[in-house]
């Protein structure tokens, strides 16, 4: 009853953060769940320190040096003017959004992705005289389908690539059909739903504004860094190793300013992870997740991924939900509703100590399905994901407001659509 409580109260100020008179962020929400958890005795000290995955940290770490020293480079302006100079047309324009956000999701983290591109999309917005909102959205929706098919694409696939030594290579390959199809039901329902303010007729581009100047050598290091970062993580090397291996080289290379790159990691979602890690910990050893995964998808450490119906240790599982269809689906609709419950990451912590049990045969495809449907689910409403948060957020600041009914009519449709491919998908090839 304790940690049900305390990981109500977390997630209760994880979720609104504008509780009146109580200024806290997710990052605080998490910490002080985690202290909670401590200080009423769920679990002591040892426990807690022990619940940190650093592997999942030093990976993010990694990733944001990285990612900290291509900003400083002037890498993600650079790709966004090349991008806008092929717009021949404003659905042309949403289309390569689309593309772009997807493509350079997959490759770095999809909330990074969208904390750059985001002010820049408004100010091209507002310069071209288009409406920002299908454009936001564009930017939301497809960093969080592109960021799908790769175990650097998002945090939770980070978690899940550590958590269950799924390769680059094999995850990639796994999911990124479903990723592609996701980007082109994107594209396609967003052109149609804004059919009448973004036609295909000429777009006149007015003369561009004082750019910031590229730096070549920075460029090239980072890129560098990133390139091998992915070419040690498809040839199998451990994901954290690779991370810090590669944030090291970068900081050699670019030691002149170490201090600015740094400033541009998001300590704040190091510690968020920390945090959360320690509450999960809490919950998993008072049999709460297990409790509740168990009572939405059934026993999935039971589970009998060729379908024969019959009796578990958790009681007996009707035939229409052991097929492996059938177990996706009920997966699939607890992750959804848990994603927009708690958010995707702390959905899937929730998930991790019942797939970890799960049948050697089943899991890898358990493990994928639960990337794929969390972080597609993350479409749904406009806080459903981080990502989504981050976009809209940050436009909101910039005087930009989408409103929540408007994001739906293209979230609804989208998520069902793509819950629906990976679904498929996974069910057919695996």
């Amino acid at each position: 009853m304790t940690a049900a409580l305390v990981f109500l109260l977390t997630y209760l100020v994880i979720g609104l953060q504008r509780i009146p008179r109580l200024h806290l962020g997710r990052p605080a929400g998490a910490l002080l769940g985690a202290v909670a958890m401590v200080a009423f005795g769920v679990l002591d000290f040892e426990a807690a320190k022990a619940a940190i995955d650093l592997d999942t940290i030093l990976f993010l770490l990694g990733m944001m040096i990285i990612l900290g020293y291509l900003e400083l480079s002037g890498f993600f302006e650079l790709v966004e003017r090349r991008i806008l100079g092929f717009a021949r047309s404003a659905r042309a324009l949403l289309w390569l959004v689309v593309l772009s956000a997807g493509v350079l999701s997959a490759l770095f983290m999809n909330d990074t992705v969208c904390l750059m591109l985001t002010p820049i999309l408004v100010r091209v917005t507002r310069r071209l005289g288009l409406p920002p909102a299908p454009y936001l959205i564009a930017l939301a929706t497809a960093a969080n389908i592109g960021s799908t098919c790769t175990i650097i694409g998002n945090p939770q696939n980070a978690l899940i690539a550590v958590r269950s030594g799924i390769g680059f290579l094999p995850f990639l390959g796994a999911l990124g059909p479903v990723a592609a199809v996701g980007l082109v039901a994107a594209g396609l329902l967003l052109s149609f739903l804004y059919r009448h303010a973004l036609t295909a007729a000429p777009l006149v581009v007015p003369p561009p504004r004082e750019e910031r100047p590229v730096q070549p050598y920075m460029l090239m290091a980072s890129l560098a860094a990133g390139g091998g970062m992915v070419a040690a993580l498809m040839a199998g090397a451990r994901p954290a190793t690779a991370a810090m291996t590669a944030g090291a080289a970068v900081i050699l290379a670019g030691a002149a300013r170490p201090r600015e790159a740094l400033r541009q990691v998001d300590w704040s979602l190091l510690l968020f992870f920390g945090g959360l890690f320690v509450v999960m910990r809490a919950v998993e050893l008072a049999g709460l997740a297990q409790a509740l995964v168990t009572g939405i998808t059934g026993p999935l450490g039971h589970a009998d991924p060729v379908g024969a119906a019959g009796a578990t240790a958790a009681g007996a599982i009707a035939a229409s939900t052991t097929t492996a269809g059938g177990l996706l689906a009920r997966l699939g609709i607890a992750v959804t509703l848990l994603s927009q419950a708690v958010s995707n990451v702390p959905a899937v912590m929730l998930f991790v100590p019942s797939l970890q049990a799960v049948p050697a045969q089943v899991a890898e495809t358990l493990w994928l399905a639960l990337a794929a449907f969390a972080t597609l689910a993350g479409n749904l409403t406009i806080i459903g994901s981080v990502a989504n948060v981050i976009v809209f957020e940050t436009a909101r600041r910039d005087g930009v407001e989408v409103g929540f009914v408007e994001y739906l009519k293209v979230g609804v449709p989208l998520t069902f659509v793509t819950l629906l491919a990976a679904w498929g998908w996974l069910g057919i090839t695996r």
